[in-house]
C-alpha cells in the first residue's frame, strides 16, 4: 500500500511562486505531478490521494520556502522582514516543519564574505538565519539551481513517506 500511495504524490506549488521553470521541469522529469494552489506558508508542499477518502494533505505539516538567491533572501530579511517572519510564525503555530531552500551552493560562506548586493552586514544576516533556525525550527539548505527540483521532490517524498508510516498510523490508533 505504501508504494502505491507514494506513486500518487502531487506537489502543490504556491500560486505566487515565480521563475521556477527549472523546478517544474525537474518534477516533470521525475514524472511527479504538480499543481498550483495558494499556500498559507512556503512555496511547495504535497498531497497524496491514495484512498477513496480525502487522502493526505501535508500543507499544514511540512513546507519548503524557496529563495532564488542570497539577494532575494537578504531582501526578505530586511525590507520584507515582517511578512517573511510571519510565514514562519504561521508554520510554527501549526507545528509544521519548514525548510528554507536557497539556490546558492556556497551559502553561509558567501554570506560571511558578503557576496550579495544588500547592505545588510554579514553578521546581521547570519545571526538572523541562525536565530530563526532555532526559533522556528527551520532547516536551511543551500542547493544549486540544477538540484532545486530534486531537493523539493526528495524532501517532500520523505516527509510524506514518514507521515504515512509513523504519523498516520498514530492518528488511526
Amino acid at each position: 500500500m505504501l508504494e502505491d500511495a507514494m506513486k500518487k504524490m502531487c506537489i502543490l506549488v504556491d500560486t505566487r511562486e515565480k521563475k521556477n521553470k527549472h523546478i517544474l521541469t525537474a518534477l516533470e522529469g521525475r514524472k511527479c505531478p504538480f499543481k498550483p494552489q495558494k499556500l498559507d506558508y512556503g512555496d511547495y508542499t504535497c498531497i497524496c490521494d491514495y484512498t477513496d477518502k480525502n487522502g493526505v494533505i501535508l500543507a499544514d505539516k511540512v513546507a519548503i520556502e524557496r529563495k532564488a538567491n542570497l539577494d532575494e533572501l537578504a531582501g526578505n530579511i530586511t525590507r520584507g522582514r515582517k511578512r517573511f517572519e510571519r510565514e514562519f510564525q504561521r508554520a510554527k503555530a501549526d507545528n509544521a516543519k519548514m525548510f528554507l531552500m536557497v539556490e546558492n551552493t556556497a551559502g553561509f560562506d558567501d554570506i560571511y564574505n558578503h557576496r550579495y548586493r544588500s547592505a545588510i552586514p554579514p553578521n546581521a544576516y547570519l545571526n538572523t538565519l541562525f536565530s530563526w533556525q532555532q526559533k522556528y525550527n527551520i532547516t536551511i539548505s543551500f542547493v544549486s539551481d540544477k538540484f532545486a527540483g530534486d531537493y523539493i521532490y526528495a524532501t517532500l517524498f520523505m516527509a510524506l513517506k514518514n507521515y504515512l508510516i509513523y504519523e498516520e498510523s498514530d492518528e488511526n490508533a
